[in-house]
């Protein structure tokens, strides 16, 4: 849930590292394309401009989502925000903090304190409090295990001393409410979901009476949740002006966001299991944005490019071919080498983010790339030690995710392949927010698959990741 939010320049400043830092150019394309094309809304982030537009033609603030429904000030905009990709990045986050010493209807101990009856009565409290809200952009969640779970959980080790085995502390990002119309899922670790607008109406109405703190006996009205869920299905949200290569739809380039919009989408498009309900054969060709910028990648390798907007734009070029086409062994992956029977699958980025030009799995399947393993949890999250019931092993993670729903083993770990979409305004990344960059997730992969990514390679997948 949030908050209708007024971006002011310090915040721009603290999304996109400033309000004057794109140059004069970029920023005389920005105002065009604003004075020129009704409906949107641009925002700033670290590598350009992305921009929101509504299938209507405008986003209505008085639909539901931007009101407050529940016994507090928030709206579903306060965790959701337009100016930082429709989720909340750690920099919005801290800087709401500095502006309201934390004070703003964002810091609620119930969901959004590090434990929900810690101290707030003074500012040095309260920052301490809200810290991973404040440096990861967290939302703490409840969670408990199923009695006919496959595990149960032995021990926690919870930093705040809060969490105990049958009442567990989870904290995630909050997930990108847009795009969805081009998603066989909403949310991050949910069950299967036919039905993505009912899905929408039933997370309006829980988020309401959880992060709102609605009066559950007085729940939103039906009328109401539809009506946030039709706003949602008609949102997009895509980077439209890289800093350095100009507008994402210049030169025969279909980047931005109304393009996003006429992309072809059903659940099942380009099915890596070759289900695809239209019959057409799986591609790793997922993304073709930019394919009309390769002859600046071919200007570049003979040394012919001229300035460095032509120089960005080979790049982001090469980038979108190294995703599509640079090949690895995926192998230890719970949802994809178990599902499939295959212990190793010479596949790509497209592998798992098939959906054309969306990048997020076309089919409901959850993944687990190891991000909530032990080795990667950080000291400032509770760690769990799961044991299974029947076998005896032992496993230790930071997120049951899944699994804390279905009390399945093998479910333990599993999260959503998010779409790509608008990629570069959600820093920080993972679920709990422990990529920095959107470097650092590639570096993540390239570790964890051994793909072997050069330097240039990695700049190159970066720029183009950067670019979506």
């Amino acid at each position: 849930m949030l908050k209708h939010v007024k971006v002011s320049c310090g915040l721009i400043a603290a999304l996109g590292g400033g309000c004057g830092d794109m140059g004069e150019e970029a920023v005389e394309e920005t105002g065009a394309a604003i004075r020129s094309i009704g409906g949107l809304e641009p925002s700033r982030n670290p590598a350009g401009i992305a921009e929101s537009v509504h299938t209507t033609g405008a986003i209505d603030r008085t639909n539901p989502f931007f009101l407050a429904l529940g016994s507090n000030a928030r709206t579903c905009e306060t965790c959701h925000s337009s100016a930082m990709g429709w989720t909340l990045t750690a920099k919005g986050a801290s800087q709401f903090f500095k502006e309201s010493d934390g004070l703003d209807p964002l810091f609620m101990l119930h969901d959004a304190g590090n434990r929900p009856d810690a101290d707030i009565t003074t500012r040095q409290a309260r920052k301490a409090s809200f810290s991973t809200l404040r440096e990861k952009g967290l939302i703490r969640f409840a969670r408990s295990v199923p009695a006919t779970a496959e595990f149960t959980v032995i021990a926690v080790d919870d930093p705040y001393g809060f969490a105990t085995p049958t009442q567990i502390s989870s904290f995630r990002r909050p997930t990108p409410t847009v795009n969805e119309a081009k998603s066989a899922q909403t949310g991050n670790a949910g069950g299967p979901q036919p039905d993505i607008a009912a899905a929408l109406a039933g997370t309006f109405r829980g988020a309401t009476q959880f992060h709102g703190q609605r009066d559950p006996a007085n729940p939103v009205p039906v009328d109401q949740q539809q009506a946030a869920a039709t706003m949602q299905l008609g949102l997009f949200f895509a980077q439209s002006i890289d800093k350095a290569a100009g507008r994402l739809d210049a030169d025969g380039a279909t980047g931005g966001p109304f393009n996003l919009v006429n992309q072809p989408f059903y659940v099942g498009i380009n099915d890596i299991q070759g289900n695809d309900p239209m019959t057409h054969t799986f591609t790793n060709k997922i993304f073709n944005l930019f394919d009309s910028w390769a002859h600046y990648a071919q200007e570049d390798e003979h040394g012919e490019c001229g300035d460095d907007r032509a120089g960005a734009r080979a790049a982001i070029y090469r980038g979108q071919e190294i995703f599509n086409n640079k090949a690895f062994d995926i192998s230890g992956v719970n949802g994809l080498n178990d599902a499939l029977a295959q212990p190793v699958i010479h596949g790509t980025c497209g592998t798992c983010h098939n959906a054309p030009n969306v990048g997020g799995h076309s089919v409901y399947r959850l993944f687990n790339i190891g991000t909530a393993d032990e080795g990667r949890c950080t000291p400032d999250l509770p760690m769990l030690t799961l044991q299974h019931k029947v076998t005896g092993e032992i496993k230790k993670t930071c997120d049951m995710s899944r699994g804390s729903s279905t009390g399945l083993w093998v479910d333990v770990g599993k999260f959503r392949a998010h779409p790509l979409r608008g990629l570069a305004a959600r820093a920080p990344y993972f679920h709990d927010g422990q990529a920095q960059t959107v470097k650092d997730v590639i570096q993540y992969h390239d570790t964890r698959f051994n793909i072997g990514l050069s330097h240039k390679e990695t700049k190159d997948l970066e720029a183009f990741l950067n670019a979506l």
